[in-house]
């Protein structure tokens, strides 16, 4: 079985939920951390072996398959477009760019690349999402005239997520 050498961008909360899934696979290993803040303390909480605190610079050093994009929404595309034009395949967090454009010109760059791009969607195995798409499958709820939901959170509170 091949051995995936990886690296995650963002170390806040869903950095470290994708480390630990990631360490579950059995098949991969995380090479390197890149955090804009206290990344050699992260990596050495985390038992990374490399940090980094410029994405560019790690990217340019590890010869990595696959980056784990974990960082604020608005730099989600500049990220994955310097990985992808260095024939680094992309898993990032959503959304997965702010426009359609920059959306379709990832796609372009991934096709021609021969790479593998994937927006995480964790909720979409959830029990209660899985449940909710039966029901309004199956119209057991009725008509439906309108959908409205939260995901409250604060973990972009501080300076320092």
């Amino acid at each position: 079985m091949k051995t995936y050498k990886c690296a995650v961008i963002g170390a806040g909360f869903i950095g470290a939920a994708h480390i630990e899934a990631l360490r579950r696979l059995g098949n991969v290993e995380i090479n390197a951390l890149c955090d804009s803040f206290n990344a050699e303390q992260k990596a050495r909480q985390l038992g990374i072996p490399v940090s980094y605190h410029d994405y560019k610079e790690m990217l340019n050093k590890e010869k990595l398959d696959a980056i784990h994009i974990c960082t604020p929404n608005n730099t989600h595309y500049e990220i994955a477009k310097y990985a992808m034009e260095r024939n680094v395949s992309i898993v990032c967090e959503k959304p997965f760019t702010t426009t359609l454009q920059q959306a379709e010109e990832l796609v372009e760059l991934k096709n021609k690349n021969n790479l593998r791009g994937m927006v995480n969607f964790h909720s979409r195995m959830y029990p209660m999402v899985n449940e909710m798409h039966a029901k309004i499958k199956e119209r057991d709820i009725g008509k439906i005239f309108t959908i409205h939901g939260h995901y409250i959170q604060d973990w972009l509170l501080y300076d320092t997520d």
